[in-house]
């Protein structure tokens, strides 16, 4: 079970990596244009690659012998 909510927790926080990504895309904290890209691209990636992990995971698989 602790490992079921781990994984939803492991899923919000690629959520939360995403939404960062698009907020620093559209701010100005970041001046150099060329770094915001690639930071704000690294973001994303990584993000999205978590979350498509994170829900492709079968939770438990029964097989019947």
């Amino acid at each position: 079970m602790s490992k079921k909510n781990s994984g939803k927790v492991r899923i919000y926080l690629f959520v939360l990596l995403t939404i960062a990504g698009c907020v620093l895309a559209c701010s100005s904290i970041i001046t150099n244009d060329y770094l915001k890209l690639i930071i704000v691209l690294a973001a994303l990636c990584i993000g999205v690659v978590g979350i498509m992990k994170g829900l492709s995971n079968p939770g438990e698989a029964h097989t019947e012998e």
